[in-house]
């Protein structure tokens, strides 16, 4: 198994991250991580099928990346999202968890991240796993931002 695990406190409450990260039509007015993204459904909801682009670094843009909802535990505050099951990549299988969990002062710590499964796994890993952190950190500063601006 191939992992690339990020977290942040966040000083709001889970309640209000937890709306901030699933408004996926929301994203690209903050989340720079993901500059686009479209939702083939009208609601959120496990099955649903994502088209998006994802920022690896300043000159590595990935287009037309496919994804699907693989779980939504709203009452959790959790969800994940990975490859596309119909429209994916041959090869390679991920799943990235994103977890509001409450902590004693009001705060919330952000647990975000991705598993990769598959015969191309290690290579995805080697070639994007240190891409993947650096992004993943920018998305959570992005996300603290977002979260202060609708406070």
């Amino acid at each position: 198994m191939f992992k690339v695990h990020t977290e942040a406190v966040l000083d709001a409450p889970p309640e209000l991250v937890w709306r901030v990260i699933t408004d996926l039509d929301a994203y690209p007015a903050w989340n720079t991580f993901t500059p686009r993204i479209t939702l083939a459904t009208a609601d959120l909801k496990v099955g649903a099928e994502l088209d998006l682009d994802c920022q690896m670094t300043e000159r590595t843009l990935l287009r037309g990346e496919r994804e699907v909802i693989l779980a939504l535990e709203p009452e959790r505050r959790r969800f994940c999202m990975g490859t596309s099951r119909r429209r994916g990549r041959p090869g390679i299988r991920s799943f990235r968890w994103q977890a509001c969990e409450a902590l004693a002062d009001g705060r919330t710590r952000l647990v975000n991240a991705e598993e990769f499964q598959g015969p191309l796994a290690p290579l995805v890993y080697l070639r994007y796993g240190s891409k993947l952190r650096a992004a993943f950190g920018r998305y959570l500063r992005d996300l603290a931002g977002r979260v202060a601006a609708v406070k």
